[in-house]
């Protein structure tokens, strides 16, 4: 017994091969890139090749983290610290644009201003006075 032709079957053929396509390019190309990270921001993963948690390096300030990947999409460099708080001995600097999938980091800073307070000296932090 011959099967009825269903034209919906046929169809479905057809429609599959033109639909694949067009949901690669409805896909943005960040969204498969791990290292996505806004313009004028400093991000850092706690994970290589830019895996795991995403953070955002502050403009001002420290962020103390477990840094294992930075992308620098800022103007400025980025410092990264052995320790905490953006003091003592330097894991690296990541320049304006650049990016690591590599680094072994525990605090970054956006501002090495060298201004009466240092963040991003050798000595640590003074205590407040009481």
């Amino acid at each position: 017994m011959a099967m009825p032709y269903h034209p919906v079957v046929r169809r479905s053929r057809l429609v599959i091969p033109l639909v694949v396509p067009l949901l690669w390019l409805a896909i943005p190309a960040e969204a498969g890139s791990g290292r996505a990270c806004p313009d004028g921001v400093g991000c850092i993963w706690n994970k290589a090749d830019f895996q795991g948690k995403r953070a955002q390096v502050p403009p001002s300030g420290c962020i103390d983290s477990n840094i294992r990947s930075a992308v620098n999409s800022t103007n400025r460099v980025l410092q990264f610290f052995v320790g905490a708080g953006c003091y003592g001995l330097r894991a690296g600097t990541l320049g304006p644009g650049d990016e690591t999938s590599q680094i072994t980091a525990g605090s970054a800073t956006g501002d090495c201003s060298h201004g009466p307070v240092d963040p991003c000296s050798d000595e640590p932090p003074e205590a407040p006075s009481p």
